[in-house]
Order: structure tokens, then sequence, then C-alpha cells
């Protein structure tokens, strides 16, 4: 992949700077791509964006790169879920042995319950918003907006073509309305607000690191 696109880059004479701004794709992210830096990279779907918006800006097709990328990415994935087998079994023993152990504390708490002993605990209320969950469907002309409760750092691709890549400052908004996709990626999820059509949805997620949503549009309406 990374082969493909400098090589085209350099047939088009153009440098990682006059690309980034005639895309807005982030240096780094133009290097990661090129050097097939797959770590650096942000999550598939805006990755397949960059490369869409990277290939186009580029005029070179984009399938055989996207191709690329997938082969990439299943060598990893392969590599990431073969480790050794003795390994996988001790591991296996291990986990057995950890939910039997569980097993007998959850029957023992269960029988001190019935017998009056312990009171079951109260569920805990939460007043945290709940975000819109991945992959709704939107109506198609909806309008999507964050609102940045604090400053956070986020990344948007709109139908595949990355249109936001940086931080948003508290209080401020962003506007999009997509016609097929909207893909969101936050470092502080609970620090973003969700609207669609004016109406508050939540968060973008809860707090504890990155948070990725999707939404689609319906085509039915």
């Amino acid at each position: 992949m990374g082969e493909m696109l400098r090589a085209a880059r350099d047939q088009a004479g153009m440098s990682l700077e006059a690309v980034s701004s005639a895309t807005r794709i982030p240096r780094h992210n133009l290097i990661a791509l090129e050097t097939d830096n797959l770590d650096v990279l942000p999550a598939e779907p805006f990755t397949r964006g960059l490369i869409r918006v990277y290939t186009r800006a580029l005029a070179v097709p984009e399938e055989p790169v996207l191709n690329a990328y997938a082969t990439a990415l299943n060598t990893r994935r392969l590599a990431a879920s073969a480790p050794n087998r003795a390994l996988r079994r001790r591991q296996g023993r291990l986990i057995a042995g950890v939910f039997a152990g569980v097993a007998v504390i959850v029957v023992a708490v269960l029988l001190v319950v019935r017998s009056g002993g312990l009171p079951l605990p109260a569920a805990s209320g939460s007043s945290t918003p709940v975000a819109t969950p991945t992959g709704i469907g939107l109506r198609p002309g909806s309008v999507l907006e964050l609102v940045a409760v604090r400053p956070t750092e986020i990344a948007v691709v709109v139908d595949g073509r990355s249109v936001f890549d940086g931080q948003i400052s508290a209080g401020s908004s962003q506007t999009w309305s997509p016609q097929r996709e909207i893909v969101v990626r936050a470092e502080a999820p609970d620090a973003i607000e969700v609207r669609i059509d004016g109406a508050a949805m939540g968060l973008l997620g809860p707090p504890g690191g990155s948070y990725q949503r999707t939404w689609q549009v319906d085509a039915g309406g």
C-alpha cells in the first residue's frame, strides 16, 4: 500500500505538504500510509476514508490500494490470532479455573442472600446520557451536530471523506449532513454532546479513552 501511494505521489510531483494542503489529511497520517504503519493509522473506516481521499488527489485508482490495505490488516490479524498452542491450553485451563471459582462464589452469595443474611445490593442509577447506538439510521437530509462540552481531539469521516481531524474547543460545535454514512472518533467521547436535527441525543460515548461511533443514512427514509 505504502509503496503504491509513494510512487504515485512522486510521479505526480507532489510533496507531502502539498498533498496535506490539498486533502486536509494531517502530514503524520500521510507518512503512516506511505510507510504501512498500521499502528499509527486510525480505525479501519477512517483509514479507508483517508485512502480514498489520497488516491483521488493523486488521480489513481483506489481499489488496488484499498485491497493492499485489507491484505496488510488480515496479515496482522492472523499473526495476532496464532499464539503458541501450549500457551493457549494453559490459558484455557486458567480461565476454566477462574470461572469455576466465580461460580462457587456466586452460589455461596445466593445462598446467603436467600437465607436473609445479606441484602441484595440496590442497582445504582446513572445520570450520564447514553449515546446513540452504533449503526442507527439517519433520515436523508438529517443534520448531525457535535457540541464540545470540553476540549478534545475528534476525527470525522463523512461518506468516505475525512472532513475534520483535530481539536474542538469547549463550547464550539460542528455540523454535517451525510448522504450515506458518518463516522466520528473522539479521544474523550464524554466531552462531546450529539444532536440530530436539533434534538439532544446524549454524549458520544462513555468516559475512558478513544471511542468510535457510526451513523448510517436510511435510504428508505
